[in-house]
Parts: structure tokens; C-alpha cells; sequence
């Protein structure tokens, strides 16, 4: 699902490209039969110190877009972004009733969508670039056509951004000399990476430097998705605090830990340390779940399991830490698991799969 799409081209790979707030992940794979092979990948983290995020310093933004494409090899200029969780408006609108004949016309829908969408949207809609998608059974649009009969509470999945917000990224991909042909959200890529066609109900926790992106994927679409300004930088900070050492010594240290946590106290999962901040996340986990599953119509479902995601997803016993907390199994997600690789490669790509999720899952767009 894209904000806006652009058209496919004659190229016959795809570049990723996934933008956070001190670091700018690229994986470029290739269509291999309708399956994803990658061709390369690159990256480049920042110090966390800074306060200014990388989409506010265009110049500077487009310009580390162009040497990491340089270093990594970079064939295709078709790229897709996606935005951050934070500057998406994402909701679920009813339509009161619409005529069977119509639901096979973009623009009456999109009329009546627009319509609906006032009542919600945080701007007013000429300010803002909307796309939605329809729920429900697929068999509602294929049995489109002629009829008055009236289709009532047509559910629709409603996704916008501020214009202000997607200009930035055209011009940063402009500057870069790259062809942005779709931009998305990140919860539909990490869906994608994730995921894939698997129809459960499945929540996806994404632990980025500085959010944490929780989303709840159901039939392959995000159908709820919360932003929390909680993520990796702040276990780094409180590791700094408690062993007095440079934040940068802490990430490393942090990063350590992802293979070996050492002793821990009895009926201790996760050292406190670590534990603090990734309380104030699962909180917000259990809260996200709870509220989807109080919703009316889904008292019957369950979250069959939570994946996580991002930079701190391989801190060691975490997934343990979510599956006894939640009572929900939990597991670290493989973004590589639909992608064609060479063999030799998996121990690097494993080490930094954690980190490419998104731009993978952007990769993947127009290739499954």
C-alpha cells in the first residue's frame, strides 16, 4: 500500500531505502521469477548524541544517499521509502452505505472516502496526501457491477500524511539523483519483510534507536499501529549511567550483550538495567494488544505471536523476556527468510538482518 505509486519501469530491481532519525539503511533486491534476490546492501549509523534528525538536513541526507549507494554498488535508480510511524495517520472509517454498482469506481469511492475521512483526519484534507484500502472479504469487489442494491459499513483502511511531510522526501531523493517511485509506511513494509502472505493475527514490535513501532498485522495489513518515543538510545543511556562510560562505549557494550548477557540474578530475565526501559515498551505492547482485541469485532481473535524487529531485537533473552510477560510466543523476526541470497553470506547478512528490515520490505514492494 503506497501513498502515492508511481509506475514500474523496465529495471528489474528495486532499492530500499529506509530513513531513521541517525541512520539511513539501502538493500537494492532483484525480481528472480517474482521472487526477491538480493543484488546489495549498505548502511550508515550516526552518533545518537545529535538532536536534529537526518529528513530535517536535506542536503546532508541526499548526499550520504548517494556515497552509501556509491560504496555498496548500487545498479537500479527506482527507490522506495517509507515513512516514519510517527508522521502517519492510520485509522479504520465505515462507509454508511454505498451502491454495489459503484464499488468498482476509484474515484466514487475515493468521493465517499474523502467524505468520511474529515470527521478524523488531524488536517484538513487539502493539506494532506491520503490513500486507503478496502477490508473485508475479497469476494465484496469482485462481485461489483450493476445492481442499486446498498453495500453498508464498508470498512476501509484510511492512511495519510501531511504534504509538508512527503515534499521533504521527494526532494531529498531528487538531490540524490534517485527515481522515488512509491513511498510507504513502515509497518506495511515490515509487514511485507516479516510477515509475508501469512493471514494471523500477528503483532510486530520494531525497537528502532530512538521508537519503538508497535503494529498489529492482521490478513498481511497493519490494522493498528502506535508510536512510542522509547527505543535502543535509552538502554544505551542507562547502561552509560550505571557503568560510567561514554554513551558510544555503551552501545558497543550494548551490542556485546546481543551473544551473551552473563550471570544473572535468580528469577532474573533480562538485567535491570535493560530491563527499565523495556518495561515502559512492553507496557505499550500489552496496551496496543489489548485495545485491538477490545475492539467489537474482534472478541473472538487472539495474537497468535509477536515478532520483533530493529537495532536492539537481538539483545539476549529478550524475545524470552516478551514471550513470559505477554504469555504470547515471541520471536525475532528473519527479514533474509523470502529473499534468494548466496549461502556463503548468511552469517554477515544474520548480524545485520535486524537492522534492514524496512528497507528490505520497501525493496520487496513491487517484486511479490
Amino acid at each position: 500500500m503506497a501513498l502515492f505509486t508511481g509506475q514500474k519501469g523496465g529495471e528489474n530491481s528495486f532499492l530500499g531505502i529506509d530513513i531513521g532519525g541517525s541512520s539511513i539503511k539501502m538493500v537494492e533486491l532483484a525480481n528472480n521469477n517474482n521472487r526477491a534476490q538480493l543484488v546489495t546492501y549498505g548502511y550508515l549509523e550516526r552518533s545518537l548524541s545529535g538532536d536534529v534528525k537526518l529528513i530535517d538536513e536535506p542536503d546532508k541526507t541526499s548526499e550520504l544517499i548517494k556515497k552509501i549507494a556509491q560504496q555498496s554498488r548500487v545498479v537500479t535508480k527506482k527507490a522506495i521509502t517509507a515513512l516514519p510511524a510517527a508522521a502517519v495517520f492510520t485509522a479504520i472509517i465505515s462507509l454508511p452505505e454505498i451502491a454495489r454498482k459503484d464499488l468498482s469506481s476509484t474515484k466514487k469511492i475515493t468521493a465517499a472516502v474523502e467524505w468520511e475521512a474529515k470527521k478524523v483526519l488531524p488536517l484538513p484534507l487539502e493539506e494532506m496526501i491520503l490513500d486507503w484500502k478496502v477490508l473485508g472479504s475479497e469476494d465484496l469487489m469482485t462481485k461489483a457491477g450493476s445492481g442499486e442494491e446498498k453495500v453498508k459499513h464498508l470498512q476501509i483502511l484510511l492512511t495519510g500524511a501531511a504534504k509538508e511531510v512527503v515534499q521533504k522526501f521527494i526532494d531529498i531523493f531528487k538531490k540524490a539523483g534517485l527515481n522515488l517511485i512509491s513511498l510507504e509506511t513502515e509497518s506495511f513494509a515490515l509487514a511485507r519483510s516479516l510477515v509475508g502472505k501469512d493471514k494471523s493475527v500477528v503483532a510486530l514490535v520494531d525497537i528502532g534507536a530512538v521508537n519503538t513501532d508497535i503494529a498489529i498485522i492482521e490478513n498481511s495489513i497493519p490494522l493498528l499501529s502506535r508510536s512510542l518515543g522509547v527505543g535502543g538510545l535509552e538502554i544505551s543511556k542507562g547502561i552509560a549511567n550505571t557503568l560510567k562510560i561514554t554513551l558510544e562505549q555503551a552501545e558497543q557494550f550494548k551490542r556485546d550483550l546481543e551473544s551473551n548477557i552473563g550471570e544473572l540474578a535468580p528469577g532474573e530475565t533480562l538485567p535491570p538495567v535493560i530491563e527499565r526501559p523495556m518495561q515502559a515498551i512492553l507496557n505499550e505492547v500489552q496496551y496496543t494488544i489489548n485495545f485491538y482485541l477490545e475492539q467489537p469485532d474482534n472478541k473472538n481473535k487472539k495474537i497468535e505471536r509477536v515478532i520483533l524487529s530493529g537495532g536492539s531485537a537481538k539483545l539476549y533473552n529478550l524475545s524470552k523476556y516478551f514471550t513470559e510477560k505477554l504469555n504470547i510466543r515471541t520471536f525475532v523476526g528473519n527479514p533474509w527468510a523470502r529473499v534468494i541470497y548466496p549461502e556463503e553470506l548468511q552469517p554477515a547478512l544474520d548480524s545485520v538482518g535486524q537492522r534492514l528490515s524496512t528497507a528490505i520490505g520497501l525493496a520487496m514492494r513491487d517484486i511479490e
